[in-house]
Parts: structure tokens; C-alpha cells; sequence
């Protein structure tokens, strides 16, 4: 019963749809209707611009990680990271917002920096290097959570955890289809175009 309540309010808290939110209130834009129409950090960026994209990811984050942190203490860390679950598919399929939200990474981030907050610093300097190196936030989001998996399981030798890390990394991967595609294509949105 109390692993069922920690589940639920891990879903309701990861459906707030933070970018239509801030689009709608602060800017009169809802960001479902342009760029990419996905409610994430990404498109808010590039739509309300750098200040809003942060803002966005940033709230995305907490509303996942502050649920797992709060679960890790009376939970183990297997269950905690299954509230995490709840809460990505909130953010992905928000009960607020016609289930129809973000692509899961800020998500992500937030089980990460809530299970162990040092790797959650790793990780983000990890997506930081690759966003770097390749030029594509949705290449460096995906490789970062199957990089940041593998250490987890280094550190942890867990592996219930290694398995609930990886399903979460291969979902990301099939929430970025379309970005896949127009990386094939060649047409995928670079973060610095000129590169």
C-alpha cells in the first residue's frame, strides 16, 4: 500500500507539464505548437528561448528527483528507482496535459542525481562533453543515460538496478525515434548550426 501511494504521487507530480505551464503564463506561446511540439526542456529553449528552456529542465528535474529522494529514505533503492519509473512516464504521458509530454531525459537526470547524487553530477558533466563533441543535445541525451547506466553498475553491482537503468535508457531511445530519424536523414537540429 504505501509502495502503491509512492507510486502514484510520482506519476501526478511528473505530469505537471512545466514547459506548457511557463510558455502559457510567462509568454502567452504554448510550446506544443511549435518547433518540435514537445513540452520539454529542448523545444522550450529553443522556442521562449535559453532562459525558459533552463527553467523548464531544471523544474523537470525536481518534480522527478524530490519524489525518488523522499522514497529512497523509507524504500530501497530497487523500489525508489521504480517510483522513478512513475514519475518519467508522468512526465512522459502527463494525465494534465492529454498525455502527450516531454521525451523522459530531464526525468532521467532526476532518478539519477536522487539515487546517488555524485553520478547525477557525472552524468550531467558526461551529456555535457557529448552535447560538446557531437553537436546534438538528443545524441548526447541518449548515450549519456546508457553511460551513466554501465557506472551505476561499476559503483552499485546491482543488478535489479542495472536492468531498471537500461529499460529506462532504451525507452529514452524509443521516445527520440523521430530525432533518430533525422539524424539518418541529416536534417536533425544541431546545437551550434554552423558547425
Amino acid at each position: 500500500m504505501k509502495n502503491l501511494l509512492f507510486f502514484i504521487t510520482a506519476y501526478l507530480c511528473g505530469s505537471f507539464p512545466t514547459g506548457v505551464v511557463i510558455g502559457k503564463t510567462f509568454y502567452n506561446i504554448d510550446i506544443r505548437e511549435h518547433g518540435s511540439k514537445n513540452m520539454g526542456g529542448t523545444n522550450a529553449g529553443r522556442v521562449l528561448g535559453k532562459k525558459a528552456g533552463f527553467v523548464v529542465s531544471f523544474i523537470d528535474v525536481i518534480k522527478v528527483f524530490l519524489p525518488v529522494l523522499i522514497a529512497k529514505q523509507y524504500l530501497s533503492m530497487e523500489a525508489a528507482a521504480f517510483v522513478g519509473i512513475c514519475a518519467l512516464l508522468g512526465h512522459c504521458y502527463p494525465i494534465f496535459a492529454k498525455f502527450k509530454g516531454g521525451k523522459g531525459v530531464s526525468s532521467f537526470f532526476g532518478i539519477i542525481f536522487a539515487l546517488d547524487f555524485l553520478l547525477g553530477i557525472v552524468l550531467l558533466v558526461i551529456w555535457k562533453i557529448l552535447k560538446h563533441a557531437t553537436n546534438y543535445v538528443s545524441v548526447a541525451s541518449m548515450l549519456s543515460c546508457f553511460i551513466i547506466t554501465l557506472i551505476f553498475f561499476y559503483k552499485y553491482k546491482n543488478v535489479k538496478l542495472l536492468i531498471v537503468l537500461l529499460a529506462l535508457s532504451l525507452f529514452i531511445v524509443y521516445l527520440h525515434r523521430s530525432n533518430i530519424k533525422r539524424l539518418l536523414n541529416g536534417n536533425e537540429n544541431k546545437v551550434n548550426p554552423n558547425r
